[in-house]
């Protein structure tokens, strides 16, 4: 993951500025939220040490934003890496490696399968806000035209925070009405309803569309999680069983 600097524009904004920089340097996805936009690059690097396929994979990035290699630690308590300081080439602000499926959430994990992007956006809600996920896919093959293609749904959902992966999105904001009203607005047409019973404390309402865009809007009493719904953050690492950590 390549955190980029988030400025005060909007999330819809941010998105269009990084696609540029998402295709240069062959990103898989990226995730802006209220906080932050990341660029998150997948990878396999086979029958190699831990450490040294961490350093492997950072190291042409380190170059590109302005990195010194000495910037750059593994930290063997929790195996990843991270820069330990800010780089000389704006817009970088920090280079983070995990081992593949090191931050797994429960409720995405048991609900989301199939609706990739399936990441970690943060919105902020308040305890009575309801939040909306909105999972759109688009006619599209790489990041900067995916994001091209999205125009038209993020005019309609001002998000808070938007996940893309080439042909496809996640569009977080929190829900104006209920969820046959916020479908209608959306233009989803005639919409399967269902819910998700997370758990005692909240539910989750659904809406599909004929064409698979699939709204998510997600009530409940307990106080709502700013990861939510926590899903899978693609990073992929594989290292060969043979090695040592």
């Amino acid at each position: 993951m390549l955190r980029l600097e988030r400025g005060t524009a909007n999330a819809a904004d941010t998105l269009r500025r990084y696609a540029p920089l998402a295709e240069e340097i062959g990103a898989d996805g990226v995730d802006v939220d209220v906080e932050r936009a990341d660029l998150l690059l997948s990878g396999s690097l086979v029958a190699v040490n831990e450490e040294r396929a961490m350093h492997a994979m950072a190291h042409r990035l380190l170059h590109r934003f302005g990195w010194r290699e000495q910037d750059f630690g593994y930290m063997r308590n929790v195996r990843y890496a991270e820069t330990s300081a800010p780089p000389s080439g704006p817009p970088a602000t920090r280079l983070v490696i995990d081992r593949a499926d090191q931050e797994l959430g429960w409720e995405g994990a048991t609900h989301g399968t199939g609706l990739t992007p399936d990441r970690n956006l943060e919105i902020e809600p308040a305890k009575a806000d309801v939040v909306a996920r909105l999972f759109v896919s688009v006619p599209a093959t790489t990041i900067a035209r995916t994001v091209e293609a999205l125009d038209p749904w993020l005019a309609r959902v001002e998000p808070a925070a938007v996940g893309v992966d080439p042909g496809r999105a996640a569009l977080l904001f929190l829900a104006r009405a209920d969820l046959r009203t916020e479908a209608e607005r959306l233009g989803l047409g005639r919409v399967e309803t269902g819910r998700i019973e997370a758990d005692a404390d909240h539910v989750i309402e659904t809406a599909t569309a004929a064409d698979g865009t699939t709204l998510w809007l997600r009530r409940g009493t307990d106080p709502v999680s700013r990861l939510w719904p926590g899903i899978i953050e693609i990073r992929e690492m594989v290292i060969d069983p043979s090695y040592p950590d």
